[in-house]
């Protein structure tokens, strides 16, 4: 067995090479594809969700080095990502399994059963020379149960768990320019299966939308935006808590619900910074009138 395949049953490993947790924000070219909110429509945005190489095993330990240099995926089974494995039916992918009182495994934290299904799901994606030679490429899962190890180019990048919460990795340095392969290896039982018992079907896979980012190599990493009114309502303030991997130039401007900019200007954020804009007289958000109003964030190239 590999050596990195004991993370799911480490208490000091919840995430391996990962991004730090953060808001939820995919990169855009133009102010018009921002305010369009359709992420599929970035330049910087690239789904590899559809149909991958997936072979199942009913334990880690039947799985053969999928890294070595005479692996080959062919013959493998086809499954949809996103997508749990136990409802690819009628393939012998386990079964769903619904429990509400006692745990699904027997009780030995942080250790989980030796039979321990798994599916090893692969695919090939190209990265032209040009962009891996000026974007950070962030590989990016939006949910996986119960855990996964993850390798690129057939070399082990990271692990994650916690299956409804998104992983981010920077995974330039395991790229090349033209046609890689990602492989994703992932455990239906580890030691967080002790905190996620929860009243539900257990099923397993890569069960929501996986994505290549493309990042300017300085950019925001996190953002937090909240908008304050005065006790009368005659006001507001609005403020964005920003940070950033390196000194960076943000250039903002904030549109009303008719589409006027009310504030634009720029400044300068070092690791932290925060914006901060009066509203007056601020249109109100209601079931009624549900009005918004839009921040637009420029930075880097």
């Amino acid at each position: 067995m590999k050596p990195e395949l004991l993370y799911h049953q480490s208490l000091a490993h919840l995430h391996v090479n990962c991004e730090k947790p953060h808001a939820y924000f995919i990169p855009y070219t133009t102010d018009a594809a921002a305010k369009c909110g359709n992420r599929a429509g970035s330049a910087r945005f690239v789904s590899l969700c559809g149909e991958w190489s997936f072979r199942y095993f009913d334990s880690v330990e039947d799985i053969p080095d999928f890294t070595a240099a005479d692996y080959t995926a062919e013959g493998a089974d086809r499954l949809t990502v996103p997508m749990s494995w136990q409802y690819a039916l009628n393939r012998g992918y386990d079964t769903p399994h619904y429990t509400n009182v006692r745990y699904p495994i027997s009780v030995d934290p942080p250790f989980v059963p030796r039979k321990n299904p798994c599916g090893l799901y692969e695919r090939s994606f190209t990265v032209d020379a040009d962009t891996l030679a000026t974007r950070d490429v962030k590989l990016v899962f939006e949910g996986v149960d119960s855990c996964f190890y993850l390798y690129v180019n057939h070399t082990f990048v990271g692990y994650s768990q916690v299956s409804h919460m998104t992983s981010e990795f920077t995974v330039n340095k395991y790229l090349q320019a033209g046609e890689n392969t990602v492989q994703v290896l992932v455990l239906k039982w580890c030691d967080g299966t002790y905190l996620e018992d929860q009243d539900k079907i257990r099923s397993s896979g890569i069960i929501r939308e996986v994505y290549l980012l493309y990042r300017d190599p300085a950019h925001l990493t996190d953002l937090y935006v909240r908008a304050l009114p005065t006790e009368d309502f005659g006001a507001a303030t609005v403020t964005a808590e920003m940070t950033s991997n390196a000194p960076i130039d943000v250039s903002y401007r904030l549109v009303d619900p008719n589409g006027a900019a009310l504030l634009q200007g720029s400044c300068r954020v070092d690791g932290t910074a925060t914006l901060s804009m009066l509203v007056a007289q601020p249109l109100l958000w209601s079931d009624e009138c549900p009005l918004l109003y839009t921040l637009l964030l420029s930075a880097g190239s």
